[in-house]
């Protein structure tokens, strides 16, 4: 799942897209020529919006007007392919998160360990997007709507072919400083997202599984490149994403977790984000606070046991990118999340960890941070190095290895790519891929992969 390539898409969700174009094209120099496509990567800052739309073009970039209607309308996205080859652990899919790493040591079978099943060549397009935009001028300012896809749903085996699902993953309308709709959560910054190819990202960058909320946004621009943002966003609830809550029955037994979704929980509140962002010419820095409330409504059935409990969340996180010279830039970012784990892609052991015998808990606390930088070698060859760590913490008296081997700690990835783009609507990447997983049993496991990646725009 990538989304370092929906930049431009991204930073249009708010009026303050004007200002971060502005930033980042001034740091182009020379004679930029007319973006081709919407789907601009902070790569590709090497383009600018055209002066003047071609006879029955639309207001943006590849758009053409609606006849008899003054809205403009573009489709666009990109093909996605990916061959990946793992070097030890298989890790069975095309994209993959530290998370998911297999272990060695206390807790851990040895059917699951990290020697009983090496290398595994995978292909695939489940990454595919194509998506719909409109702009529409009105009294009030231009009407945007913008709605996205890929195909990153299984309905069966992998080997039967053409199993994978259309899938929505965004859908929303701006209309002057409002957003309402479904987009990436406030609380992240697309401009930090490092160019790789690893879907999964790393662990200072948030899986894009869980960034996308169903929200309503206001962003008021305060001027000299400042603009102050917040959101009231719907807690994701789902068990795949990060289970809200995990049970432990007693100290000694295996760690279940009861499915914080629809059906079993729900929130009386939304959660709130805020964020204050200052875009220069040199680059920009953004400082994002995030809250809202952990519910859980066990209903008693398998695998939900009978609890009825909330508590705190809350986070920090400040990032930013730096251009250093010709189209280079250093981008990160670190963050401290507590109890939040619709907002991390590590916390999949669940926001917070529930002893239903003693009826002591938890939250999962998570520091992380992350750093990648970017070189252009000339306007068809670039690199990238890539690297992350998070640390979680977080145990209401659980003592089995078992139990304990489900618990993260200490996270570690590392990418080294290279990016070939021949034309300018097409990239080849060929990246090495590392992470390294440690969990509260003190089991660990390596895992290394490489990856060649294809993507062609329209």
């Amino acid at each position: 799942m990538k989304r370092k390539l929906d930049y431009t898409a991204a930073l249009a969700t708010t009026a303050a897209v004007a200002l971060l174009a502005g930033a980042a094209h001034a740091q182009m120099g020379g004679a930029p020529q007319v973006c081709t496509t919407t789907q601009n990567s902070p790569a590709h800052n090497d383009c600018v919006m055209p002066t003047a739309s071609a006879p029955g073009g639309g207001s943006f970039p590849g758009s053409f007007l609606v006849p008899g209607t003054n809205t403009s309308f573009a489709v666009h996205g990109f093909i996605q392919f990916d061959l990946t080859r793992d070097m030890g652990p298989h890790a069975g899919d095309d994209s993959i998160g530290v998370d998911s790493v297999p272990l060695e040591g206390s807790g851990v079978s040895q059917a699951t360990g990290a020697h009983s099943a090496n290398g595994g060549i995978t292909m695939g397009v489940k990454p595919t997007r194509p998506n719909i935009e409109t702009r529409t001028p009105t009294a009030y300012g231009e009407l945007k709507t913008y709605i996205e896809f890929d195909f990153n749903q299984t309905a069966g085996s992998q080997l039967g072919g053409n199993a994978d699902l259309f899938r929505l993953r965004q859908a929303y309308g701006t209309l002057g400083p409002w957003l309402i709709g479904q987009t990436d959560t406030l609380w992240e910054d697309a401009q930090t997202w490092a160019d790789i190819a690893q879907g999964g990202q790393d662990v200072g960058i948030m899986n894009s599984g869980i960034r996308r909320h169903p929200q309503i946004r206001y962003t008021w621009l305060a001027g000299s490149g400042i603009s102050v943002a917040g959101s009231a966003e719907l807690p994701t609830y789902n068990a795949a994403l990060g289970n809200q809550i995990g049970l432990g029955t007693t100290a000694g037994a295996v760690l279940t977790t009861a499915s914080a979704n629809e059906t079993t929980s729900y929130s009386n509140t939304p959660h709130f984000v805020g964020a204050a962002e200052w875009d220069q010419p040199w680059g920009h820095i953004k400082f994002a606070g995030m809250a809202g409330v952990n519910d859980y409504r066990g209903t008693g059935g398998a695998g939900a046991l009978n609890v009825q409990h909330q508590t705190a969340q809350w986070g920090l996180r400040l990032g930013g990118h730096l251009n250093t010279w010709g189209k280079d830039a250093l981008r990160g970012g670190f963050w401290y999340n507590h109890g939040g784990a619709d907002y991390s892609a590590e916390m999949v052991q669940g926001g917070e960890l529930y002893n239903t015998t003693t009826g002591a808990h938890t939250a999962t606390k998570e520091w992380a941070g992350y750093a990648t930088y970017e070189h252009f070698f000339n306007g068809q060859w670039r690199a990238n190095e890539s690297f992350g760590y998070g640390h979680l913490s977080g145990n209401p008296g659980f003592q089995n290895a078992t139990l304990l081997a489900n618990l993260n700690t200490n996270m570690f990835t590392n990418e080294v790519n290279v990016i070939y783009s021949p034309v300018p609507q097409t990239d080849f990447i060929l990246e090495w891929q590392h992470f390294s997983r440690h969990v509260q049993s003190g089991a660990n496991g390596v895992q290394d992969r490489i990856d060649f990646q294809s993507k062609f725009y329209f």
